[in-house]
């Protein structure tokens, strides 16, 4: 069962590997990267854009490796911090083991890169994520 807002799914690829087969560290962020995007498509009630989820800062806690063709299991969960939108991932395998946390940090910005407010879409889709599963404090 998961505690979280959303769930995402995939395996590690062959490409994500060095040659005995363990996906590279840095991999784990495009992992969670896809999880945040997955996430905005099944709770955005527009389409997104990207400048809404500008990273401003990353974390990743690593506990055991993923290698080729594990299954990926991410748990993501959405935050405001005021003008800053918070995900966070548990990153798991097939069972359940943790592999990783992550958090990144996101603001919007404008096209000359000026921080803005979050949208109100994206600042009501988290609040609606809520209401179905609390936030919880925390993974990191």
């Amino acid at each position: 069962m998961s505690l979280n807002q959303h769930n995402y799914q995939r395996k590690v690829q062959v490409y994500e590997t060095d040659l005995m087969g363990i996906a590279h560290h840095s991999n784990y962020l495009r992992f969670c990267e896809e999880a945040r995007v997955n996430w905005c498509a099944n709770n955005l009630s527009m389409p997104l854009n990207v400048s809404w989820l500008t990273v401003v800062e990353t974390h990743v806690k690593y506990k055991s490796a993923y290698k080729f063709n594990d299954a990926i299991v991410i748990d993501v969960q959405v935050n405001i911090s005021g003008a800053i939108a918070i995900f966070q991932y548990l990153l798991k395998d097939q069972n359940e083991k943790i592999k990783a946390v992550a958090e990144t940090s996101h603001c919007a910005v404008n096209e000359n890169l000026k921080p803005l407010r979050l949208p109100v879409g994206l600042i009501d889709a988290i609040k609606k994520s809520h209401e179905r599963t609390p936030w919880t404090e925390t993974w990191l």
